[in-house]
């Protein structure tokens, strides 16, 4: 295992608790620890920019990660996404509040006339009723137009503005609303308008441009595989990353935990210090850490704003976000008045134990990162619960609560592994995956009425319907 750290030119030591050294000292500890594949950290704090970089990026070549190796972002692509929305929305060629109807026309025409009544603020939001994901075959070049027709055929879980469901479909749509009002895909828009003017150099999972029409300068970054540890197991299988080519602007970002802090600092209070704060007016800043009222992110964060989560501290917010695509995982927390940004980024199914025991170790060691933390359920339930039986369906994801000769519960999705399932007080679930090493997943089952029939399952902020 190899670590780099580094300070930037001519800055000077951070302030605070939790030194350079711990940081460093405690991270290294807990890729070993935790059996992961290959991970970074990038800590900017007061002007010093701290990076670790630990494993390897591929246990088939054995390629050492260095600090500029890139790693899939999975859903933390969406804070990028959400920056280019609102460079659009500054410059005065989006409004927040327009209906889709308005900026897609095709939407007009759509089955699903709900679609067309929700505004760019709730796709960024994700309070615009959308499914989570949508599956069709994959786009014919990089056009967001199809993917958005398809869309318009696909009934809302609930109209918009009633409630939060996290959606991957609401980011695919903002691609198609960038595309049309910026004439260029998402892929050349994100590339030219924020990650070159940021001295990022792209990478993406998939980039269907010809050669010819990317950027002058372009060039294929080293991308680190995804790999999976199996329970009881200390060796990582290298697994596909699984993201479609049309889930790129909700998905499909790759790069260092340094590029995402160097992101980050746009919406930190020393952003004067930044060359490059231009690119976000500070107004676009606020805009996008302003909590959305009646957004409830159960499972994911305390509040939402547009594009970024917030995780309370106290009296104190916390702001970033997680990804996680195949075999591959990512963390941005970002504290404006603290001028600090810290950003994980991991190839490996390991990499949520890595981040939940970072957490602690650094609050312990004083530099207390805002962390959502769910409910702790008590102890499971021993009344009938065949109420909760039955299929919960959120667009093309569907997943089962069954039961076994024994009577035991598991939560099933076709061709994925069971999940043992123990159901607690207040209808909170803890759904434990026994193949894989892997953190149990918390949810809650919602009824109708106190003591009527269940109609939602929720967890990781998604809300799935009971067919």
């Amino acid at each position: 295992m190899g670590a780099a750290v580094g300070s930037t030119a001519g800055s000077t030591a951070g302030s605070g608790p939790a030194s350079a050294e711990q940081v460093e000292r405690i991270f290294e500890e807990l890729v070993l620890k935790h059996h992961v594949t290959g991970a970074q950290l990038s800590l900017y704090r007061d002007g010093t920019l701290t990076r670790c970089a630990a494993g390897v990026s591929s246990v088939r070549t054995n390629t050492p990660v260095t600090v500029d190796t890139a790693f899939p972002y999975g859903s933390v692509t969406k804070f990028f996404t959400a920056e280019l929305v609102m460079q659009f929305v500054s410059d005065g060629d989006l409004d927040l509040d327009e209906p889709l109807s308005g900026l897609l026309p095709d939407l007009k025409r759509a089955t699903n006339p709900e679609l067309g009544t929700a505004t760019v603020r709730q796709l960024l939001s994700h309070t615009a009723g959308l499914a989570d994901s949508i599956e069709y075959p994959d786009m014919r070049g990089p056009s967001y137009r199809r993917f958005a027709a398809v869309c318009g055929e696909t009934p809302n879980l609930f109209p918009p503005g009633l409630a939060f469901s996290y959606s991957n479909t609401g980011y695919c749509l903002l691609g198609s609303v960038v595309e049309a009002v910026s004439g260029m895909d998402w892929w050349t828009a994100v590339d030219s308008c924020l990650l070159r003017p940021l001295s990022i150099e792209p990478a993406f999972l998939h980039d269907p441009r010809p050669r010819t029409d990317r950027p002058a300068g372009s060039r294929a970054r080293v991308l680190a595989e995804g790999h999976a540890v199996r329970a009881g197991d200390e060796h990582a299988e290298p697994v596909d990353h699984m993201t479609a080519l049309s889930l790129a602007a909700a998905g499909g970002l790759a790069g260092s935990a340094t590029d995402l802090v160097t992101a980050a600092r746009l919406h930190l209070d020393d952003r004067n210090t930044f060359p490059q704060r231009e690119l976000l007016p500070e107004e676009a800043v606020h805009q996008m850490r302003e909590s959305v009222p009646d957004a409830e992110p159960f499972g994911l964060a305390d509040a939402w704003g547009l594009g970024l989560m917030c995780h309370r501290s106290g009296e104190e917010a916390w702001f970033g976000h997680d990804g996680a695509v195949g075999g591959a995982t990512c963390n941005l927390r970002i504290h404006p008045g603290r001028n600090l940004a810290l950003a994980v980024t991991t190839n490996s199914t390991a990499g949520p134990k890595l981040w939940e025991d970072l957490v602690g170790r650094l609050r312990a060691a004083g530099l207390d990162l805002g962390h959502y933390s769910l409910p702790a359920p008590d102890a499971p339930e021993t009344a009938d619960l065949g109420d909760h039986l039955g299929t919960y369906a959120n667009g093309d994801l569907h997943l089962m609560v069954v039961t076994d000769a024994e009577g035991d519960l598991y939560l099933t999705r076709e061709d994925y592994s069971d999940y043992r399932l123990t159901i607690h007080a207040d209808d909170l679930f803890v759904a434990q995956d026994r193949e894989h090493d892997a953190l149990p997943i918390v949810g809650r089952f919602v009824r109708k009425h106190p003591g009527g029939p269940v109609a939602l399952l929720q967890y990781g902020g998604r809300a799935l319907q009971r067919l």
